[in-house]
């Protein structure tokens, strides 16, 4: 009877997300199940944000989960090799830079396959191991960074999809000020530059440094990490009041909808063409010989859902010109008859589905909260 008791307690049920898996941990005590399940969990939610399911995938298999730790400068190769022994994988954010180490995590049924990676590697810190091993490792330190790294990761993402009221990070907006005027004083920056001179984690800094490359500050980079300024500090001041400007035109839209303007949301894959000062999109709904094009003010426009999409806005009493695939003049239309047509059916749709996203959430959160 105690050795089935023992057995009992080795089995874990998660059920997360629209996903219940049955998981075998060994003796690790519950503090071990609590970090597995917390990981499990802040990875689901982190490759949501990123528009990713390998996770999800390998849940649906069944919860034998292993990890491959590798050499961080491999991570090119294990990715080439672990597509084409048709392993499928999830990537764990490197949470700990400094060790020099990575880690996929794949289902057990692949172990014989990331077996024939290990020997490809030819590295004695290459290793496979169970993912409550690795949870274990060094008291669980690792694990406990990931899960913090996935709740400020999710605290971010929370609020880049309030679509009906956007809101506004005021720490970082003014972090994002102060490592830019940072930046146009030294000419170039790095990443662990800006981590060290501002003392902050990894994490904020990555994401303030994709916010200056966005705004187009920065370069993309060299090759080296380093990341050149573009612009002089009276630009960027400009660029940084249009930035809030923005920001808080699209609150004043959220609280009112009478205004003259008209919020809308556009996916990035409709961008057929970009200056340094306008994006050319396609207008939603129009394709091929009928297709049409709008060119959008760049200072209107802000990057939301990881930089996947688009927020901006349409003025109604402004006269917008439609352009064919020729770059011709075909159209001149209302900003209210143009949103009306083309944009207003997509935005109510991705309100539906993001107010299907807080639905299903509750629901969730309530069945775990009577287990």
């Amino acid at each position: 009877m105690p050795e089935e008791i023992q057995e009992a307690v080795q089995i874990i049920r998660v059920a997360y997300d629209g996903i219940e898996i049955a998981m075998k941990v060994g003796s690790g005590g519950i503090g071990t199940i609590k970090k597995v399940v917390g990981v499990i969990k802040g990875l689901l939610d982190y490759e949501k944000s990123l528009g990713k399911t390998s996770m999800r995938k390998l849940l649906k298999r069944g919860g034998d989960l292993q990890v491959l730790q590798f050499k961080t400068s491999d991570m090119s190769k294990v990715k080439k090799m672990a597509k084409k022994y048709g392993i499928l994988y999830s990537v764990l954010p490197d949470v700990n830079p400094e060790d020099g180490l990575s880690e996929i995590i794949f289902h057990a049924e692949a172990v014989p396959r990331a077996n024939m990676i290990l020997q490809k590697l030819k590295s004695d810190q290459a290793k496979v191991k169970s993912f409550e091993e690795y949870v274990r490792e060094n008291g669980g330190s690792k694990a406990d960074k990931l899960i913090n790294f996935f709740r400020r990761q999710k605290k971010v993402a929370d609020k880049e999809q309030d679509i009906d009221g956007v809101e506004i990070n005021t720490t970082l907006d003014n972090l994002i000020e102060k490592v830019g005027n940072y930046a146009i004083d030294e000419e170039k920056v790095t990443l662990d530059g800006i981590k060290e001179n501002f003392s902050i984690d990894r994490v904020e800094a990555e994401s303030v440094l994709k916010r200056l490359i966005t705004m187009g500050l920065l370069s993309k980079g060299d090759g080296t990490g380093k990341h050149t300024v573009l612009m002089d500090k009276e630009a960027f001041e400009k660029r940084i009041r249009g930035y809030r400007d923005l920001a808080e035109r699209m609150r004043a839209v959220a609280k009112s909808k009478d205004m003259n303007l008209a919020d809308v949301t556009i996916s990035k894959t409709l961008i057929a063409k970009e200056s340094d000062t306008a994006v050319k999109t396609r207008v939603p709904g129009t394709w091929g010989e009928n297709v049409r094009y709008v060119w959008l003010k760049k200072e209107n426009i802000m990057d939301i859902y990881n930089g996947k999409t688009m927020l901006t806005f349409l003025e109604k009493s402004k006269d917008y010109k439609l352009y064919d695939a020729e770059n011709r003049v075909v159209e001149v239309i209302k900003g209210e008859e143009l949103y009306n047509k083309h944009y207003d059916q997509v935005e109510a749709a991705v309100r539906e589905r993001y107010e299907q996203v807080k639905k299903d959430k509750t629901i969730t959160t309530t069945k775990a909260k009577r287990r």
